[in-house]
């Protein structure tokens, strides 16, 4: 899997539903979009981006997410070039950041050690980053978004980091969130296993020792419908659940419980 970086200028393109798609990727877990990828025409399905923001104040790194499409042309995104065409690829973002109202990953941060040799400053989308670099940079926005509260604000119903198994204190990030605890995800993962419930799918086995571990957790009960504190018992009350089983599930205002999900994915 090769690592890319797609640009974002807000002097040539203002992102005027910004605010919006953010929401959308809060609330679904991701978003689905298309973006340019300049003259690059070698990406293919399944590889890793990051979109970094450039031209003003302040610059960085906004997002992360992979590729759902190889290169394709349609017309330009530059309304000044209406006559002209631009190379696009589908992608999938799983976290989309605010740069006005939110921290981002600054310009200023990429800087360090393999980071120097990538080209951050060229406006051109699409470029490729070296894989000393895209380890280095995963890394960084990892320890990044944990340092600024910014993991597991996608799923409202994923499990993430607080200090205790007492859930269901709602807070403001950008939408109502209820607060997680990661004791309760590792107690949920080591007694049932980090195998979809659902589906079955596990990513160690697709992905090698790098997806080792790697689940989303869910509540049976959601805790929009508790509404109050109580205390989570992580092996009755949480299931381990991929990204794509656990969006399904939270796909329409009343949650499908597991069950109902695998009779779907049985009858397919």
């Amino acid at each position: 899997m090769r690592t890319y970086l797609l640009t974002w200028n807000p002097k040539r393109w203002r992102w005027r539903n910004l605010k919006e798609q953010i929401q959308k990727t809060r609330t679904q877990g991701f978003l689905e979009r298309q973006w340019s990828c300049g003259v690059t025409r070698r990406i293919e399905i399944g590889e890793r981006i990051f979109l970094l923001r450039q031209g003003e104040e302040p610059k960085g790194i906004i997002g992360s997410g992979v590729t759902l499409s190889t290169p394709f042309e349609e017309s330009h995104f530059d309304s000044k070039r209406a006559a002209d065409t631009a190379w696009y690829i589908k992608v999938r973002l799983d976290v989309l950041l605010d740069p006005i109202e939110e921290p981002i990953l600054s310009r200023s941060a990429l800087s360090s050690k393999n980071l120097l040799n990538v080209h951050w400053d060229t406006p051109a989308s699409g470029n490729s980053i070296p894989p000393e670099a895209a380890s280095e940079l995963e890394e960084l926005w990892a320890t990044f978004l944990r340092e600024h509260g910014l993991l597991g604000i996608t799923l409202a119903e994923e499990v993430q980091p607080t200090a205790a198994f007492w859930e269901g204190a709602t807070k403001r990030i950008s939408i109502n969130a209820y607060e997680r605890d990661n004791h309760a995800r590792k107690a949920c993962i080591q007694h049932h296993g980090a195998l979809c419930a659902a589906c079955g799918f596990e990513f160690s086995k697709f992905y090698g020792t790098f997806g080792d571990g790697y689940i989303h957790v869910h509540h049976l009960v959601p805790l929009s419908s508790i509404g109050k504190s109580y205390v989570v018992d992580p092996i009755k009350d949480l299931r381990p659940i991929c990204p794509n089983c656990h969006a399904m599930i939270h796909r329409q205002k009343v949650p499908l419980s597991i069950e109902e999900l695998r009779r779907i994915i049985l009858r397919r």
